[in-house]
């Protein structure tokens, strides 16, 4: 049985692994290490082989626990290459900065929070260890806001990249997030404080959900070319009718942030 994570979420409740995620630790738990290396490696994300990554960053922490150098260093290889895919088509060349610079960016802070939290026993890793897709996401946020600062205001969003899960948030969509929050803007980072704000996306009316949940996907609200799938298209409704939808939907989300903040 694997051990417990100690962080909690905001209500004072342990983290919990999700089910699936238990059961892939149970069921490697068993098998010695060297059987357990070519499992992590190789494997395309719709095989049903695959073992997820939260999983693979399970077995990396209890290596350096155990002082198991060899299997730490070969399962950080393994990690860090699929971490390193990841961003190979999530991260590209826009006027936020080079692609690479925020890519080498983005991984020099990964590999800092996993030193960090080898050799503190912090916890740090706890809810990479639950979502791990969801905590890489709000440490590329991070990044792209240092990019954004430095290159200066983003004024438009340009499409997301296609997933084999679905359709991608661009670096310029992430960075947009940030108009949604108010107060402390490290919230951005806070995995619980992330988790407020889809909530209450998720909580809005339809038609609002629907303009926010397009954004968030990367697709325009309107363009000029004919050939540019848009929201305003999608929709079937004018440019106007969608921007307002958005404010609507940005003043209630701003409303529930604030209130999160004063908690």
């Amino acid at each position: 049985m694997p051990a417990a994570l100690k962080r909690k979420e905001m209500d004072g409740t342990p983290y919990r692994r999700p089910p699936q995620i238990q059961a892939w630790i149970e069921k490697l738990e068993v098998v010695d290490a060297a059987s357990r290396l070519p499992q992590f490696d190789g494997a395309s994300r719709k095989h049903p082989g695959y073992v997820p990554t939260e999983v693979v960053l399970h077995f990396l922490r209890r290596a350096w626990i155990d002082g198991e150098k060899g299997q730490f260093e070969q399962i950080f290889r393994i990690l860090l290459k699929r971490v390193e895919l990841s961003l190979r088509s999530t991260i590209w060349n826009s006027r936020i900065g080079s692609a690479t610079d925020i890519r080498d960016e983005i991984i020099n802070r990964f590999v800092v929070l996993v030193t960090k939290d080898c050799t503190s026993q912090a916890d740090l890793l706890d809810f990479y260890e639950i979502h791990f897709d969801q905590a890489m996401v709000a440490l590329r946020t991070s990044v792209l806001r240092k990019f954004k600062t430095i290159a200066g205001d983003v004024t438009t969003v340009s499409l997301g990249s296609q997933e084999p899960n679905g359709p991608e948030v661009s670096p310029e969509v992430e960075v947009a997030l940030e108009t949604f929050l108010s107060g402390d803007p490290q919230k951005i980072d806070d995995p619980a404080f992330r988790s407020v704000l889809f909530a209450a996306i998720d909580r809005l009316p339809q038609d609002q959900k629907q303009v926010i949940g397009l954004l968030l996907q990367g697709v325009p609200i309107d363009a000029k070319e004919k050939d540019v799938m848009t929201i305003a298209r999608i929709l079937q409704c004018d440019e106007r009718t969608v921007r307002n939808r958005r404010d609507r939907a940005c003043k209630a989300l701003k409303a529930v942030l604030e209130k999160e903040a004063e908690l």
